[in-house]
């Protein structure tokens, strides 16, 4: 799930226009942009409910218990977020396809609301295949190593995100500076970003494997590498491609 590479700005409150290295990007918000802006941020509870139809989907997928139902909504649900989230990034990142209309803000509001859907939706299924696929692998040794290493690895890939996540500028988990970038590009140094490029990508998805080695899920096993692939082709095709053309 994130959103990072090289998503380290320091100052993404102060934009400057991508193709250049001087002034502003875009006149301030206005009046009717700053009230779009505000109808975008919902309460939480509303903006919870906006998840509601991916997370019940995927909840009756695991209901019913089918090994390749629960296989085909994951793959779905990894292609839609990695799919589109992909295609917004890059649309706006060539074109300005997204903030043309309102400003940068607002398309960014817009942008962040629909890949939240989109990424919780894909844990949940994830989580769905993991449950119907449960029992079907083990680690060799007692009882309690799988669990352990489980609960170690969710730990693990948790704390890495959350603490990646808290060193990089507001927004950058969604991608802000795609929409408004930052005034300084600099690779963030702090955190886990002093030892690794991209710890949100690499061992802050060490929480995925962890599910489904604590529920012995082989098909969990296999989904997770399959969703870190692919968000590392994003990262490949989308992010590093984007970056390279505003420096």
């Amino acid at each position: 799930m994130s959103a990072e590479i090289r998503r380290t700005s320091t100052l993404a409150d102060q934009p400057k226009d991508r193709g250049s290295t001087s002034g502003p990007e875009t006149a301030a918000p206005s009046g009717q942009q700053r009230s779009t802006a505000a109808a975008i941020d919902m309460h939480p509870v509303r903006e919870w409910m906006g998840h509601a139809p991916l997370v019940l989907a995927a909840l009756a997928v695991a209901l019913v218990g089918s090994a390749p139902l629960a296989w085909a909504w994951f793959v779905v649900s990894r292609l839609a977020y990695v799919g589109l989230v992909g295609h917004w990034l890059r649309a706006e990142s060539r074109t300005r396809a997204l903030s043309r209309r309102d400003g940068p803000d607002v398309a960014w509001r817009r942008f962040r609301a629909r890949a939240s859907r989109l990424m919780v939706g894909d844990a949940v299924a994830l989580g769905a295949l993991c449950i119907v696929t449960r029992g079907t692998f083990a680690l060799g040794g007692l009882q309690w190593v799988g669990p352990a290493a489980g609960v170690l690895l969710i730990a693990l890939g948790i704390g890495i995100k959350s603490w990646a996540t808290a060193n990089l500028p507001e927004g950058v988990f969604y991608w802000r500076d795609f929409f408004v970038p930052a005034e300084e590009r600099t690779r963030s140094k702090k955190g886990p970003y002093r030892w690794i490029s991209n710890p949100m990508y690499t061992l802050g998805y060490a929480h995925a494997y962890g599910f489904a080695v604590l529920l012995g899920s082989g098909p969990g096993i296999a989904g997770a590498v399959f969703a870190q692939v692919a968000v590392l082709l994003l990262a490949a095709l989308v992010e590093r491609p984007h970056f390279r053309a505003i420096r």
